[in-house]
């Protein structure tokens, strides 16, 4: 729901809640079965079944350097966790990181619009079957949007919306660990949800037996798992995930009456 209301809200509540919802479920669903990255999927899904273009590629963008700051602010979590630091310096810093990494890309962008957004046309001409009008279209569009977050009303928005969902994410992982009856403690456990979620958060491809791997590589060096209770976490984490988003996903599907083999057709062009 988190994610559906912050993308709308991104896109200026221009879709409807349903097309948004079932966009993010087919979109989800798909980065598990195929190396589509779930953004685009999104963004394809959503403009078959609503007025939003293709081209508009702002919000997009814009979602995920919030996911970007939202990474470094799990991760800082993770290493306070792991190194015992004290919690007003975990705090200071991400305090700082919110505070002053989003204001700060904004401010910069808008002041110097007239020479990046020439530089990003020039360089995405080179992309194919891009016409420059479409070229045009979209880095306007990502102008305007990147202009409208300059709100100190929608950056905090944007911000508390990304904070509500990353730390919905921490719990669902911490809760794998506890499905496990792991014997770590609550710190231990906290710290290893926000390591992995970190490295591999909800929009990155998870197909079968990457996604595996890195949990079991990332969690191993810790010593807290040997590599049976790893893979198991691993495998536990896939399978929820699997079951929730392809139950949503095939009623997106359903709802929105998209064909797969069209939709990966096109967000694969």
């Amino acid at each position: 729901m988190l994610i559906t209301i912050r993308w709308r809200f991104l896109l200026r509540n221009e879709p409807g809640f349903a097309p948004t919802f079932h966009a993010n479920s087919v979109s989800y669903m798909l980065k598990l079965l195929l190396p589509i990255p779930q953004a685009v999927t999104r963004l394809v899904t959503l403009s078959l079944v609503s007025s939003i273009s293709i081209y508009q590629s702002a919000p997009m963008m814009i979602e995920r350097f919030l996911e970007t700051i939202m990474r470094l602010v799990v991760l800082t979590l993770a290493i306070v966790l792991i190194f015992d630091i004290p919690l007003w310096i975990a705090g200071l810093v991400i305090a700082a990181i919110l505070l002053l990494a989003i204001p700060t890309f904004v401010t910069w962008f808008t002041r110097n619009a007239s020479t990046v957004v020439p530089r990003l046309l020039a360089r995405s001409a080179r992309i194919p079957d891009l016409s420059k009008e479409k070229l045009r279209e979209a880095m306007v569009d990502f102008q305007n949007n990147v202009s409208t977050m300059r709100a100190a009303r929608v950056i905090t928005v944007a911000v508390g919306y990304s904070l509500a969902m990353w730390g919905l994410f921490l719990l669902f992982f911490v809760f794998g660990f506890q499905a496990l009856g792991s014997d770590l403690n609550t710190r231990q456990i906290v710290a290893m949800s926000a390591t992995v979620l970190a490295i591999l958060p909800p929009s990155t491809p998870a197909m079968i037996g990457v996604y595996q791997g890195i949990i079991v590589a990332v969690l191993l060096p810790f010593g807290y798992f040997d590599v049976n209770t790893a893979t198991a976490y691993a495998l536990l984490m896939f399978g929820a995930q699997l079951v929730i988003w392809i139950v949503l996903g095939i009623w997106g599907l359903r709802q929105t009456d998209i064909k797969i083999s069209k939709l990966s057709q096109v967000s694969f062009d």
